[in-house]
């Protein structure tokens, strides 16, 4: 039972996914914040996402249905909200659509992002897009192999260079983990794009959303 409890720590932890801390605490110098609610569902989480990557914030859920992030810097951020119903909504600017890529080329890339995290053995692509040549990414993955104590489901956005039909990931952002109960083939977060959740100025200020649009299919 200690060994169980142990692996099941490191797992909730990180530590068997990487030692790189994911959220970032807030600056107690920064006065600007970010609030706002989904019209129906419950909240399990809301991240704000820096333009850079560097940051992930996660905000205080009030009420089920409101998010509140508190000493955040000035800067543009993208929001991502996660669902009690298995369900994420995001803003995050991952450029225009992707150009057609020869059969070849896709395949690859579709095989160097399943593949880029061998401690998980099942992924999706939710959405991807292309700026300046570089294809940026949002990625899922879960880890349900057998004999685990908890699945490990993960969010995370990645930047691919292209070499002829073949692909490098040059960056990789870890945005969302979490430890869930042992569950056969558990689904893939239900998707959605939501733009009023895209390139959120800061300043050293509240700025207030009110109800997230284009979200009312929220159960």
């Amino acid at each position: 039972m200690k060994i169980v409890a142990l692996v099941f720590g490191l797992l909730l932890a990180g530590g068997v996914w990487g030692a790189d801390e994911i959220y970032t605490a807030p600056d107690p110098s920064a006065n600007g914040g970010i609030t706002g609610a989904l019209p129906a569902g419950e909240l399990t989480l809301a991240l704000a996402v820096d333009s850079e990557w560097a940051s992930v914030f996660r905000a205080a859920i009030e009420e089920k249905r409101q998010f509140r992030f508190e000493n955040v810097p000035v800067g543009k951020y993208d929001l991502v909200l996660v669902t009690k119903s298995r369900q994420v909504l995001e803003g995050l600017q991952l450029g225009g659509a992707l150009p057609s890529l020869p059969p070849m080329a896709r395949l690859n890339l579709e095989m160097r992002i399943a593949k880029a995290d061998a401690d998980f053995n099942r992924s999706v692509i939710h959405r991807s897009g292309m700026v300046n040549g570089r294809i940026l990414a949002l990625v899922e993955r879960i880890c349900d192999r057998p004999g685990l104590p908890a699945n490990i489901r993960q969010l995370e956005v990645l930047e691919l260079l292209r070499a002829d039909n073949d692909w490098k990931i040059s960056r990789v952002r870890r945005i969302y983990r979490q430890a869930e109960p042992t569950e056969k083939s558990p689904v893939f977060l239900r998707h959605a794009y939501v733009p009023a959740l895209a390139g959120i100025r800061v300043v050293a200020n509240l700025k207030e959303l009110g109800k997230i649009p284009g979200s009312i299919w929220v159960e």
